[in-house]
């Protein structure tokens, strides 16, 4: 029985002595929690006057990313303050070292939120494009909404709102359709093979250059693009404002069909020429004369 009651009195007094200990730490404890509220409290101040700053200077989603950034960096330091006046025999490279590790570990757990965070990031900082712009990525068309630290939000022209991740956008290849002030439009006029082309050619871009919105700097212009099955077909080329594309578009297709009618030129629909053999012409009609005998 002795042995049991000696390690039960060690035990007791191990647990005594954690108690104490935990007692005369309770003043670095407090002492720690009001530090690290400070400090709180001073990284939300930084974050603020940050994202007030660089808003001024660059845009304001530039601001909020930076704020977040040196938030965590001063609740970071605030944090090796408070563990070093708990436990001053933790040396700052000691904690630093427990704490790369750990960052290490959650960095592989959330390799995609952080991801995405360091390519908006530099999206913000590089500005390839901005709210505003007409962009295609990943698959997708429209306006730019917002661009925030997780995602790029633009809103397609079927007035669908689409999230796409920024990493996506930034590893991806992607086409800003707006940074150029004009953009070239093409598309392809069918006439008969025995159309006049010449008198085809000047009718159609006669038309485009009637709607007001055609640029007149660079020409509009027009050739023979190819020998279809049924039609010759006639590329013509011609430039608007980015902002007057679809309605140019439009109203540039009408007042073609409209001259080209006017000028008496076919627009062919696709023919189609079917051989039939003299066996099945007289395989069918020896099965109608079969069905009408019977």
């Amino acid at each position: 029985m002795e042995p049991l009651v000696e390690q039960a009195n060690a035990s007791i007094d191990t647990v005594s002595e954690m108690i104490q200990g935990f007692f005369a730490m309770v003043p670095q404890i407090l002492i720690a929690l009001i530090v690290f509220i400070l400090i709180m409290i001073l990284a939300g101040f930084i974050r603020k006057i940050t994202t007030r700053i660089i808003a001024s200077r660059a845009n304001r989603s530039v601001g909020v990313a930076l704020g977040r950034i040196a938030y965590m960096a001063v609740v970071f330091a605030g944090l090796l303050v408070a563990v070093s006046i708990i436990a001053p025999s933790v040396g700052a490279a000691e904690l630093i070292q427990i704490l790369g590790v750990g960052s290490v570990a959650i960095g592989f757990a959330f390799r995609d939120i952080l991801q995405n965070f360091l390519a908006g990031l530099i999206i913000l900082l590089r500005q390839p494009f901005k709210a505003g712009d007409w962009i295609k990525a990943s698959g997708y068309e429209g306006i730019v909404r917002e661009i925030s630290t997780r995602s790029t939000w633009i809103r397609t022209f079927d007035g669908q709102d689409v999230s796409i991740p920024n990493g996506e956008v930034f590893t991806n290849a992607f086409t800003i359709v707006t940074r150029d002030p004009i953009m070239r439009t093409d598309y392809q006029f069918g006439i008969a093979y025995d159309a006049d082309i010449d008198h085809a050619k000047e009718t159609i871009l006669r038309a485009i250059k009637s709607v007001e919105a055609v640029s007149s700097d660079p020409q509009p212009d027009i050739g023979v693009w190819e020998f279809a099955d049924s039609s010759i077909n006639l590329r013509a080329r011609w430039w608007t404002s980015t902002d007057d594309f679809y309605d140019a578009r439009m109203n540039v297709l009408e007042a073609v069909k409209k001259a080209m009618d006017g000028a008496d030129i076919e627009i062919p629909f696709p023919h189609r020429q079917i051989l039939v053999q003299d066996e099945v012409v007289e395989s069918l009609n020896n099965n109608k004369k079969s069905a009408a005998s019977a």
